[in-house]
């Protein structure tokens, strides 16, 4: 189903999406699949400047055509990977986005962990999980974030360009156009956030929410609200300053999601109906204390 818009009381209208021509086979047998071939192993290689440091990456080519056959036909889509490994769906995303034009986004989630036999080895020798020196020994320092950052620039972390070509011809130090930004998740006091004294710390989560397109606001000093051009996002950061905030909006018509900074759920409840009623509005910081809450009493 595709999300199209959302009607008159908020609701999300979808439709049924447009049928692939064809389905993927149930088995694969090109070379190009292969993990340990020029698209898994030796190509992470030539990135990384190194060998094994990531062992069986998946090939970047099957990847590609894993994503082809799920979203192939829809450029403006988000890809999200919870198991980020050694970065290669973000790769792929990347070659796709280049063959096609497309503009599909990608979200890595990756801890950095550190092998047992190496874990084992640092803390014998007095290091431990938050150290610099057991950090820089994870799987994101060493091997998913130069991996990224080497096929966006198209050179390796030692400023050496990237030898060699993609299958189609293209080659590996051209990079490409996307960008890429890097982000440590960590756990805030909710009376911090309840507060506003952590706004700048929760904007990239606001913007994440909002589909991660366009330029990430910044927070100013005694502005009345955030709205970057162009964004799909927008953040009331004083009621008093309504009025002048919906006009804004009027001249934005790519924006998708506003969060209200209020207290009172009479206010929020009076501003949300005077905003369009196909926009998402979030309530701050009351709707983000609920939607991050984890398992616990006291942490988000």
């Amino acid at each position: 189903m595709k999300v199209v818009g959302r009607g008159d009381r908020s609701q999300v209208l979808v439709e049924a999406a447009e049928q692939r021509r064809k389905r993927a086979k149930t088995m694969w047998y090109r070379g190009r699949h292969t993990a340990g071939g020029g698209g898994g192993s030796q190509l992470l290689n030539a990135f990384l400047g190194k060998r094994g440091a990531f062992s069986y990456p998946k090939s970047l080519y099957s990847v590609r055509d894993c994503i082809d056959v799920a979203i192939g036909d829809q450029r403006d889509a988000l890809v999200v990977d919870f198991f980020a490994g050694s970065g290669t769906t973000l790769h792929a995303t990347c070659l796709l986005n280049a063959e096609d034009g497309g503009n599909r986004r990608c979200i890595l989630v990756t801890n950095n962990e550190v092998a047992e036999a190496e874990a084992a080895r640092l803390n014998a020798d007095g290091f431990f999980r938050g150290d610099s020196i057991y950090e820089a020994q994870g799987i994101y320092e060493l091997v998913t974030r130069p991996r990224c950052e080497a096929a966006v620039n198209g050179h390796r972390s030692d400023g050496e360009p990237i030898e060699g070509r993609y299958i189609d011809g293209r080659l590996c130090s051209d990079g490409f156009e996307e960008n890429v930004e890097f982000f440590r998740l960590d756990y805030l006091d909710p009376d911090d956030i309840a507060l506003g004294r952590k706004l700048v710390a929760i904007l990239p989560s606001l913007w994440l929410a909002a589909g991660g397109v366009g330029n990430r606001a910044n927070a100013e000093d005694d502005a009345p609200w955030l709205m970057t051009d162009p964004a799909s996002y927008a953040v009331l950061l004083r009621e008093s300053r309504f009025r002048g905030f919906r006009r804004e909006l009027e001249k934005r018509p790519n924006v998708t999601h506003v969060w209200l900074v209020t207290d009172s759920e009479e206010a929020f409840a009076e501003m949300r109906s005077g905003l369009p009623h196909h926009l998402s509005v979030s309530m701050l910081y009351r709707d983000y204390l609920r939607n991050f809450r984890i398992n616990t009493e006291r942490n988000l």
